[in-house]
């Protein structure tokens, strides 16, 4: 996610496609949330595959860009993919909970695979079509897909406070049919290099 001069996460999603035997993997932004978004992108996004708690989707609204999300017990929603625009690796947290975000400030945050692997980064409060706020970063590093990939749980904290728990279970597989989905509509990406930065949260709204 985070780190400096590492090989493109593309990369490792290239020979990811290779072992799954399909040629790219590409995804993008949805285009709406709102207050309820998982059932918003139930309506706008037709459903590719379920995998565990994940689903893979497809939205018509940016060129057929496959992605794979979850919702969490505690409300948040985790989104993985890859901006068909861009050509990199985004990732997106969304929490109703986090009403305080601004559009455009920057969140100095950091993610724990495992309680081993960290990653330090900045992720931007942006606002997406259907009006909801959510922290987005455009550009993961190879290392946080892999470790995204690879490990069991995802901790997430702001100016040191955890405001996020999170299940991994199934991301492989869950990746492997993004892979999948993607490969029908045939949009194959160029790399880039991986953007790269440098956290007190209060109860359900950490950013307040």
């Amino acid at each position: 996610m985070y780190k400096p001069a590492l090989v493109p996460a593309l990369t490792l999603l290239r020979a990811l496609a290779w072992r799954f035997r399909f040629a790219w993997i590409a995804a993008s932004l949805v285009a709406a949330f709102v207050s309820r978004p998982h059932e918003l992108l139930a309506q706008t996004a037709p459903k590719w595959a379920q995998v565990g708690g994940w689903e893979i989707r497809v939205d018509k609204s940016v060129g057929n860009g496959c992605f794979a999300m979850q919702r969490y017990e505690d409300g948040t929603v985790v989104r993985i993919g890859v901006n068909v625009g861009q050509k990199s690796v985004y990732l997106l947290f969304l929490n109703d909970a986090w009403k305080s975000l601004e559009v455009g400030k920057i969140y100095p945050v950091r993610i724990v695979f495992d309680g081993v692997s960290s990653y330090d980064g900045e992720m931007k409060g942006h606002r997406l079509a259907g009006g909801a706020l959510v922290l987005a970063h455009s550009n993961l590093s190879t290392e946080f897909v892999r470790d995204f990939m690879q490990r069991n749980s995802m901790h997430i904290y702001y100016h040191g406070s955890r405001i996020a728990a999170l299940s991994l279970r199934n991301t492989y597989a869950a990746i492997g049919e993004v892979i999948n989905c993607q490969k029908e509509f045939g949009v194959a990406p160029r790399e880039n290099d991986p953007f790269s930065s440098s956290g007190a949260g209060t109860n359900r709204d950490p950013f307040r």
